[in-house]
This record gives structure tokens, C-alpha cells and sequence, in this order.
């Protein structure tokens, strides 16, 4: 299994720190003669190596290489100052609810894809799959088969497990002001769905990976100055009324996807976070306390 890792020294930079070796969870890495060896393994995951990289990342010299990744490859940690910044960027979010009518630049979008390469999931399993439509045309077909369906079941009272006749008017009336005449996808240009296959005694576990590759993805395009809104709805609606629009998103049946991103130039410019106060559901035990 070493040869499938591909695991490398380069024993002119290895100093025999064992940096590696304390941070390897699979406990497939040991030192002998003072350089880092990988140790026989049945196979990836709980019997040997996770394909967490920690080996490369963690090595001062750049020593390592796994995978056929080179750590020169790598993205260098960002600088202690980058605190602030990430501080602004979660109190800055919100949800945008009126979008620009265009394609965000398709390098904004690789770049993002990118690093979402890097998402955890639980055990590093790392089997989220991510659904984007990255034309805004796609996107309207989409949303013209879901929008009728869903509004022609509203005639008739019929509606996803958590909307009645109340919310959905409430949702109708939205559409004069804040939604823009859309109510189900808030006129986004373009959608994203992580998803993954949710069966068996990791099912739970794959809804939770998914849930984080959307916070991950909302945060990144928030980073890039783009309009987010994470719809819960929507994907209620796709999964419950409006199968034929599932459909055309490709997305295997069994694959859960309970949440959707919208998400493009936003219309409208905020100038400030907001100042939410929720000390009450903060629970801090600190020495003293």
C-alpha cells in the first residue's frame, strides 16, 4: 500500500524532526534510522493511511511528498492578521435575496471549486459530491419547471412537509420586494448542491458533510465579494413536488440533498455587518467562572 501512497523523502531536507509520525492519525509513519518510513497497510481509511496529507503539510523542509503532491504545490498557512478578516467576513454574510442577471467570472468559480477540494468530511472520507450550474440560462429551465410545479400545487393547497397556506403566502408577498418577483430561487444565477449517497450507518454522517461543504462554499463566495443565500426550501421543493426539475440537475435519487446555494453578483451593497447579541446562548466555562 506504501507504493499506492506514493510516499516520498527527500533525505537531503529531512531532519528527523518526526513531525510526521505525531500527526499521522492512520499511525502508518515511523522513524527508522532517523527518517520518516511508511509502515505495511491493508488498506486506506481505519486500517491504514487516511489520505489526510498531514505528513506533507506539517514537514518544516518540505521533505514529503504523497500522492504525487508536491509540498512547493501547496498553499503556504495564512498570516496571523488573516483573524480579522475571517471575524468581518462571518459577520458580513447574509443572505442576498436579489442577484445581478449575469455569469460570475468562470475563474471565481474554479478558484472556489478549488479550494473546496480541501472540505473535511468525518473520517476524511471525502465522498461529497458538489452539483454546480454555472450558467444562469441552465439555472432559469431549472427553476421554470420547478417555479410551475411548485405554484400549481399551491392552487390546490398541496405543498412540501414544512409550508402551509400561510407560509407560502407570506413567501408570495416577498416576491413584490425583497425576492424579486422569485420566491424560490431569489433570481440566482447560479446554484450549487453538495451531495452525497445517504444509506446505511453512515447516512447521518453524509448529511453532515454535505451541510458543511455548504457553509465552506458559502463562506468562500462571500470571500469574493459574491451574493449567497442557502435555500432549504428550494431543495424541499425539488425533492417533494418538483421531481422532473430534479431530474435535471443529474443528481443520483439517493443522494441526499437537502440544501441548495444560490449564489452570484449581488444587486444591492450592504456597508456594514449587523450587531446580533446572542450572549445568552453562549456557554463559556473558563477558570473562575
Amino acid at each position: 500500500m506504501e507504493e499506492k501512497a506514493y510516499f516520498k523523502v527527500d533525505p537531503s531536507k529531512c531532519i528527523g524532526c518526526g513531525k510526521c509520525v505525531n500527526v499521522c492519525s492512520g499511525m502508518v509513519l515511523e522513524l527508522k534510522d532517523g527518517r520518516p518510513v511508511m509502515k505495511p497497510f491493508e488498506r486506506f481509511g481505519w486500517r491504514g493511511c487516511w489520505r489526510c496529507q498531514h505528513c506533507l503539510a506539517v514537514c518544516p523542509q518540505g521533505a514529503i511528498s504523497i500522492f504525487g503532491k508536491k509540498p512547493e504545490d501547496s498553499l503556504p498557512p495564512p498570516p496571523p492578521e488573516m483573524g480579522e478578516y475571517m471575524e468581518r467576513l462571518v459577520v458580513n454574510r447574509r443572505s442576498c435575496r436579489r442577484f445581478l442577471d449575469k455569469n460570475v467570472e468562470p475563474k471565481i468559480i474554479t478558484d472556489i471549486l478549488n479550494a473546496m477540494a480541501a472540505a473535511p468530511t468525518g473520517g476524511n472520507a471525502q465522498g461529497v459530491e458538489y452539483t454546480l450550474i454555472d450558467d444562469k440560462d441552465r439555472v432559469h429551465e431549472i427553476w421554470k419547471a420547478a417555479y410551475a410545479k411548485m405554484d400549481a400545487d399551491a392552487k390546490r393547497h398541496i405543498y412540501t412537509h414544512s409550508f402551509s397556506d400561510f407560509y407560502y403566502g407570506k413567501m408570495k408577498e416577498s416576491e413584490k420586494t425583497v425576492r424579486k418577483g422569485d420566491l424560490l430561487f431569489c433570481g440566482a444565477p447560479h446554484l450549487f448542491i453538495a451531495h452525497e449517497r445517504c444509506a446505511g450507518k453512515w447516512a447521518e454522517d453524509s448529511k453532515v458533510n454535505c451541510n458543511i461543504a455548504t457553509a465552506y462554499f458559502e463562506l468562500l463566495c462571500n470571500a469574493h465579494g459574491l451574493g449567497t443565500t442557502i435555500m432549504s426550501y428550494s431543495a424541499e421543493v425539488l425533492n417533494e413536488l418538483a421531481t422532473e426539475a430534479r431530474a435535471m440537475l443529474n443528481i443520483p435519487k439517493d443522494h441526499y440533498t437537502g440544501l441548495i446555494v444560490g449564489f452570484g453578483y449581488p444587486e444591492i451593497e450592504y456597508a456594514r455587518g449587523v450587531q446580533k447579541e446572542r450572549k445568552r446562548k453562549m456557554h463559556r466555562y473558563s477558570e473562575g467562572s
